[in-house]
């Protein structure tokens, strides 16, 4: 993922004191983006501008969910797309830039040893990293997404979360490998905080441009937000009733 070239200038990245933004009505959903550029235009839930990385975007979360009045959480931006994983997403094309992800899956993967030559993650006992598990994000905030009808790709995988972006070939296949579509630099650092304190989570994220070299490479993150706005439409939506309860047996009723 490469952010650089259309973000916001520096003073629109920095978060506000409380830390987050509220956009709108009762403030169930949090939005969760790491700059300003990548807010959703769309009216979806309350938006917490975090900052860039997985620290500011685990701590910046675990605050606001602190107070409580959150029923789930999105995080939400833009994404490095893996030229690699063209497979596992379901399509003869690599996901291009305005294409959209959504996470079935969130991990960590950059935290180890980088040799040089290869990258190995930390798997030793006792230096557990959080978050570096693979863990699945909530279906049934995921069926409430805008997943058809557009004229760009949505492709449901994996997406990693790193603090160093794929700017070679050789770390955007390794990454791959990992069975990941994309990366992002916040997506599990926010999945941990809303694990800690039992909200659902989901990860929706516009492609921004290729991961890989970056010379020559597209950029546009105008679009990926655009689309992957699109897609988190469907949340506006009202979620479907719950089931009516059964009726109580009658007086005397055994069953």
């Amino acid at each position: 993922m490469m952010r650089g070239g259309g973000r916001a200038p520096d003073e629109d990245r920095r978060p506000p004191s409380r830390g987050y933004i509220p956009v709108v009505n009762d403030g169930k959903l949090l939005i969760v983006v790491a700059t300003t550029a990548e807010r959703p235009p769309a009216d979806v839930g309350e938006v917490l501008v975090c900052g860039v990385g997985k620290s500011a975007a685990a701590a910046g979360t675990a605050l606001r969910l602190a107070d409580g009045g959150v029923s789930g959480v999105v995080s939400f931006g833009v994404a490095g797309a893996y030229p690699a994983a063209r497979a596992a997403a379901g399509t003869a094309d690599v996901l291009g830039v305005g294409d959209v992800v959504v996470a079935s899956e969130v991990a960590v993967i950059d935290e180890g040893l980088e040799t040089g030559g290869a990258f190995h993650a930390f798997a030793r006992p006792g230096m557990t990293v959080p978050g570096a598990s693979w863990t699945p994000t909530d279906p049934v905030l995921r069926s409430r997404l805008r997943l058809s009808g557009h004229a760009f790709h949505v492709a449901l995988g994996r997406i990693a979360t790193v603090s160093v972006c794929a700017g070679t070939a050789r770390l955007a296949r390794e990454r791959a490998a990992a069975g990941a579509l994309a990366e992002g630099m916040e997506g599990a650092a926010v999945a941990l905080a809303a694990a800690r304190h039992g909200v659902p989570f989901i990860e929706v994220r516009g492609i921004s441009n290729p991961c890989g070299p970056r010379g020559g490479a597209p950029f546009d993150l105008a679009a990926a937000i655009r689309n992957a706005s699109a897609v988190l439409a469907g949340l506006r939506a009202a979620p479907a009733p719950a089931p009516a309860p059964a009726p109580a047996p009658a007086p005397g009723d055994d069953g």
